[in-house]
């Protein structure tokens, strides 16, 4: 039975993906977070499916979240623009060229 709620469930996210950018005349930018929000739903409905039904180790499970994880996040903030500015500030950090002072922010 829980199959057929994630099959209605994936039905539903395609039509509504396919109304949101064929027919709706909506802000490019609102497209953007719905695909997104939309694209995270499935995520999560392939990784439950995954979790639910694929026998695995506990590592392993842990793992494969985690990788998951990572990814969905990387990708969400590459569609939002915001992964250049998360790993230009990730490589300042490492190298030490972050400013830990204030004074640069006050203005004159």
């Amino acid at each position: 039975m829980q199959l057929i709620y994630l099959l209605v469930a994936l039905v539903v996210v395609v039509i509504i993906a396919w109304l949101v950018n064929t027919f709706f005349q909506v802000p490019s930018n609102l497209k953007t977070v719905v695909n997104i929000v939309l694209g995270l739903i499935v995520v999560g409905m392939g990784l439950w499916l995954i979790n639910t039904y694929v026998p695995m180790a506990g590592s392993i499970k842990a793992i494969l979240n985690l990788v998951v994880v990572l990814a969905t996040c990387v990708g969400v903030l590459q569609a939002l623009g915001l992964w250049s500015r998360a790993a230009r500030l990730w490589n300042d950090l490492i190298s030490g060229r972050f400013r830990t002072d204030r004074n640069h922010l006050s203005t004159p």
